[in-house]
């Protein structure tokens, strides 16, 4: 029975990426497996990415038109990644923080970590009959792939949309109070100066 999984495979040799992406393609052109999305990923010496080639063949546009792949990588590399633990803000030397990589991003933390600082990966939604295939690609050109069934990616990039939406309301919350602490003491201030003028006036005339 053929399994739907995301695949990361990475290599210290950005070239090497670029060849097994083509590869890819191939198999899937040749029926080997389906590929359904996929990408270059690369993250550079400061932990950012950037992702100079993909494909949605589900959507049928570039693979950030919203499937599964442009979600994934939007979030590893966006501001949810680093606030979760996953991006480059997480990155100490090359190594994710593992203080901040939770049971509950096990999955996403693990595809972070599959793609260190200063390397490139192809991170693919595929359909595999058989993993042997794209195994012999990973063997022969020298990367370390990672495999997670589309159904455990699907539900962390659900909990990270609902951990994104308790972030924002707790930022909103705090912005709240900050500014009626603010307006509180403002008040406070105005009130003193009115009562320091006033003593002065009534100084005045007695």
């Amino acid at each position: 029975m053929a399994e739907e999984n995301v695949v990361s495979i990475a290599f210290a040799d950005s070239s090497k990426a670029y060849q097994a992406f083509t590869e890819i393609k191939n198999l899937s052109t040749a029926g080997a497996l389906q590929l359904k999305s996929g990408a270059i990923v690369v993250r550079d010496t400061e932990g950012k990415l950037s992702f100079p080639d993909g494909v949605d063949q589900v959507t049928g546009t570039g693979f950030a038109g919203g499937g599964l792949i442009g979600m994934l990588v939007g979030i590893l590399g966006g501001p949810l990644g680093m606030l979760l633990g996953w991006g480059s803000g997480a990155l100490i030397g090359g190594v994710l923080d593992a203080g901040r990589a939770s049971a509950t991003n096990e999955v996403l933390g693990e595809f972070s970590r599959a793609l260190p600082v200063d390397s490139t990966a192809v991170i693919a939604e595929v359909v595999e009959p058989s993993e042997l295939p794209l195994d012999d690609v990973v063997s022969k050109l020298g990367g370390t792939i990672v495999r997670r069934p589309v159904s455990e990616v699907v539900a962390e990039l659900e909990a990270a949309e609902a951990a994104a939406e308790a972030a924002q309301a707790e930022a909103r919350r705090v912005v709240r109070e900050r500014k009626k602490a603010e307006y509180k003491e403002a008040l406070e201030d105005r009130k003193a100066a009115v009562e320091k003028r006033w003593e002065e006036l009534k100084g005045k005339f007695r």
